[in-house]
């Protein structure tokens, strides 16, 4: 969603990962992005304009003293509509160029000719890219504020293995969502959020967990780092990938994320505890399976304790909030835990509620604060409640 409707310039030079921009440029139609490719010459010996043309749905612009209908010159008539400029991939020769302000083609034109933000995603022979001069232009370009999609270490084309190889499209498109994104104002906040399920094992193959996605902490995590906050995720097992320039912490069981979350908790400014922590765990993990014999297995459960209650007697100056699933009476059930725990503010949903349940891309929740203020919010995306939970957070802090 913060990439519809905005206009995206896709610069593509001469790498062997082009084919990947290919991949690029049709994502971000899908996302309803308008994108207007520009080639190199030296690209354009790889893959034909015309593909590009095809998939953007746009002309492809190669050539600087090509004819155009504007009587105001291409590259000056781009940069101006530009959201984003990225070049994807970027070879050591354009890095090169807009270091040191070399303006003798199309792309390198338009790049110092826009007033919008840059990414450079450099993708190059492992040699090349660690080469004295590469690492310099990219660290003139860093001091510039132009954003690096740093390259990935693997198998390259070239036979050799090692740093270079372009960073996955879908890590670009969350590195250029976070560039685009309008407000910054969790700039210089650190924010410390937990996420997912726990298991608590029972022995070494079996395990009491629930049925926590992590789909809603992990967008809480990616939102706040698109708003400019030092994000630490704090989570339990789930096939989510997370967030770019978001520092994991992977645990399994609650004690785990007890140790995790209070070893850092002091350095937080915002703490959101939106994991779904087990509330109890067998009071003996055999260290053996436990093999099939009587009809009958019965297991002894000890309480967990509870992290949320913990770091509310000990929070100083930090803004904490705590999420709640409910099944019934979610609301007084919610104001209960927001004065039990010492909250600031409290998410809960009813999980019964069609689109607020466990593993879907959704959220129907109500937000009370610790003044009683009581906010039910409609059906939206789990990234959209993460960023109204967020503004919440902002008008605490600043109240």
């Amino acid at each position: 969603m913060l990439l519809k409707g905005k206009t995206i310039i896709i610069g593509v030079t001469s790498s062997v990962a082009i084919h990947k921009a290919i991949d690029l440029v049709s994502q971000l139609v899908k996302l309803d992005t308008s994108v207007y490719v520009v080639m190199t010459q030296n690209a354009t010996k790889l893959v034909a304009p015309l593909q590009f043309r095809t998939i953007s749905r746009n002309p492809v612009f190669c050539d600087l003293f090509a004819e155009h209908l504007s009587w105001k010159p291409v590259h000056i008539e781009l940069a101006d509509s530009a959201d984003l400029l990225a070049i994807v991939p970027a070879t050591a020769n354009i890095i090169g160029k807009l270091a040191h302000g070399l303006a003798d083609d199309m792309l390198s034109t338009i790049a110092i000719s826009v007033h919008c933000p840059i990414l450079i995603a450099p993708a190059m022979n492992c040699h090349m890219y660690a080469n004295p001069a590469v690492q310099e232009n990219l660290k003139i370009l860093k001091s510039r504020g132009i954003a690096i999609a740093e390259p990935e270490s693997g198998m390259l084309a070239c036979g050799y293995e090692g740093k270079g190889r372009l960073q996955d499209v879908s890590r670009i498109i969350e590195q250029m969502q976070a560039l685009i994104t309008p407000k910054k104002d969790f700039a210089g906040k650190r924010v410390l959020v937990t996420a997912g399920p726990t298991r608590e094992y029972i022995d070494p193959v079996r395990f009491i967990s629930n049925k926590s996605s992590g789909k809603m902490g992990y967008a809480i995590a990616q939102a706040a780092q698109y708003r400019g906050a030092q994000v630490t995720l704090i989570s339990g097992p789930t096939h989510l990938q997370a967030p770019y320039g978001v520092e994991l912490i992977p645990i399994e069981t609650a004690i785990e994320m007890r140790g995790a979350t209070l070893a850092r908790a002091d350095d937080a400014d915002v703490i959101i505890m939106a994991a779904a922590v087990a509330d109890y765990r067998p009071s003996e993990s055999k260290s053996h399976k436990i093999k099939k014999t009587a009809e009958e297995l019965t297991l002894k459960l000890q309480r967990n304790p509870d992290i949320s209650m913990e770091l509310g007697a000990l929070k100083k100056a930090q803004l904490l909030v705590g999420f709640a699933a409910e099944t019934e009476d979610e609301i007084p059930n919610a104001q209960e835990k927001l004065v039990k725990k010492n909250l600031d503010l409290i998410v809960v949903n009813n999980v019964l509620q069609e689109g607020a349940g466990f593993d879907v891309d959704t959220n129907i929740v109500t937000l009370i604060d610790k003044n009683g203020a009581v906010e039910k919010l409609p059906l939206l995306s789990k990234f959209d409640v993460a960023n109204v939970v967020l503004d919440r957070v902002y008008s605490i802090i600043n109240a």
